[in-house]
């Protein structure tokens, strides 16, 4: 089973992944693979354009290579994407993906973002108030 989580900032994606995936899923999250790029504790988000830029280029590999691996058997794919565009909805449907979005409102997610010291504030507020602009 393939399922693609969506959402804001703060909005829960990697707890609901936590939740719900089993021993020996494949999990990709751009967070993580950015992180794993580069030497240092850094928080979600907390990282440069360059590596912004890597990291998307590495989950969008993977995520396809995962999804061919998820078709058709029991093995379970969950992919961070927080607003994938249509066309990747429609190639993730396409693949048998379920899409789930994890969208607890605005003001969750900022009450949610006080409490995580390690990520630039500022930044991520203004992804989540991206995020919710254009809904």
């Amino acid at each position: 089973m393939i399922t693609i989580v969506t959402g804001p900032p703060c909005g829960g994606k990697s707890t609901y992944i936590k939740d719900n995936a089993k021993q020996g899923d494949i999990v990709i999250d751009m967070d993580e693979l950015a992180r794993a790029l580069i030497v240092g504790d850094v928080g979600n988000h907390d990282y440069s354009d360059e590596v912004r830029s890597i990291a998307r280029a590495a989950r969008k590999g993977a995520a396809k290579q995962a999804v061919i691996a998820g078709q058709g058997n029991r093995l379970g794919v969950w992919i961070i994407h927080t607003d994938p565009p249509m066309q990747d909805r429609a190639n993730y449907k396409l693949a048998g993906a379920r899409i789930v979005e994890c969208s607890p409102g605005l003001q969750v997610c900022l009450e949610r973002l006080k409490n995580r010291p390690k990520i630039n504030q500022l930044k991520v507020e203004q992804y989540i108030r991206d995020y919710y602009a254009v809904r």
